[in-house]
């Protein structure tokens, strides 16, 4: 294996679901007031830590958190399809009573963040392929082919590049989970933070955590889960 980059994982900012109750909630919602201000102190933390490569979710809170990443870096975002939050885009909160929704479509994005890359897996109806809730064996499955497309991109990247994802809070455990290869790991961790970064890196073969849920970017007031 080539030497790999660390990698930065980022949860968005919060998003308007975040502050609201389980039955009140939107198949795909941006990020509030506070979300944008968090964004922005994340932006500043980003700009210092200067990722050169760039990789978000399609979901909408990632997509707005991620734009203030770009703007204050230079970085070009990667749109990347099968990073988003575990159970994928859907209507309803009652288990067995999710119904799946397609997201943004190519045009949508394409339109709304012009100059960005789009992955190629996200079509004209929208970005989700599955016709269901995402089940708990599909998103480890999905979390551990995140992990081997990461480590097959070894060729394309430095060991001097700065790679960073934002994505989830429940997909970054499953992430996790994969990179650690440790099905346990989430009865050691508390609440994610939003905006919050975690760095892995690879040592002798196998990957470590450096720091977890690292938000002193963030003033006390500004932090939510």
């Amino acid at each position: 294996m080539h030497h790999l980059p660390c990698l930065l994982l980022i949860r968005h900012a919060q998003s308007e679901n975040n502050a609201l109750e389980d039955q009140f909630r939107v198949p795909d919602p941006g990020i509030t007031k506070l979300g944008i201000a968090q964004s922005k102190k994340l932006a500043l933390s980003m700009a210092r830590l200067a990722p050169t490569v760039l990789y978000c979710s399609p979901f909408l809170r990632s997509l707005e958190t991620t734009r203030w990443i770009a703007e204050h870096t230079g970085a070009v975002p990667n749109v990347r399809q099968d990073i988003y939050e575990q159970g994928g885009c859907h209507s309803g909160f009652q288990p067995g009573r999710r119904i799946a929704q397609m997201g943004m479509n190519r045009e949508t994005l394409a339109r709304q963040y012009a100059g960005w890359h789009l992955d190629e897996r996200i079509g004209d109806e929208g970005w989700y392929d599955l016709d269901h809730y995402e089940t708990a064996d599909e998103v480890r499955k999905r979390a551990l082919q995140v992990r081997k497309w990461y480590e097959s991109e070894s060729q394309m990247h430095s060991a001097q590049d700065r790679v960073a994802m934002v994505i989830h809070a429940d997909f970054k455990v499953r992430l996790l989970e994969a990179f650690l290869e440790d099905d346990s790991i989430e009865e050691q961790l508390g609440d994610i933070v939003n905006t919050s970064i975690s760095r892995l890196s690879l040592s002798q073969g196998r990957w470590r955590i450096d720091y977890w849920n690292m938000f002193s970017h963030l003033d006390p007031h500004e932090i939510s889960t």
